[in-house]
């Protein structure tokens, strides 16, 4: 399964982003939520996240893109989102930082952090 990381420098950023992922009409029960488009698509997110994982999204080096700065990574929380498809992934995100408070950031498999709400799904490496 493809994937990235959806990242944020707030100590709330699981439970809000479970709230977030049920307002836009995902399956959350405890620390996982999965969300269907209209074509039957998932994209699944999966929370608390063993640290020996850290390195994947808090060690670079990484290209930042999209507008802002970049976010301070060594003190950022993450959630793993799944998806097979890069147009639904960035779709996904896009519509669940918008429901956040404060920002969130993608950290991809390539090493680019991008705003959530502005994934490049022709670029995106999941």
């Amino acid at each position: 399964m493809k994937s990235a990381y959806l990242v944020s420098t707030e100590d709330s950023f699981e439970e809000d982003l479970w709230r977030a992922a049920a307002t836009l009409g995902a399956d959350v029960r405890e620390h996982a939520a999965q969300l269907r488009d209209d074509q039957g698509r998932l994209v699944t997110i999966f929370g608390q996240l063993d640290p020996k994982h850290a390195a994947d999204w808090r060690e670079g080096p990484f290209e930042h893109r999209g507008p802002g700065p970049a976010p301070d990574l060594s003190a950022a929380v993450a959630v793993s989102v799944e998806c097979r498809w890069e147009d639904l992934f960035a779709s996904s995100v896009a519509r669940m930082a918008a429901l956040l408070p404060y920002q969130a950031w993608v950290v991809d498999d390539g090493g680019v952090v991008w705003p959530a709400a502005d994934v490049d799904p022709a670029g995106v490496r999941l």
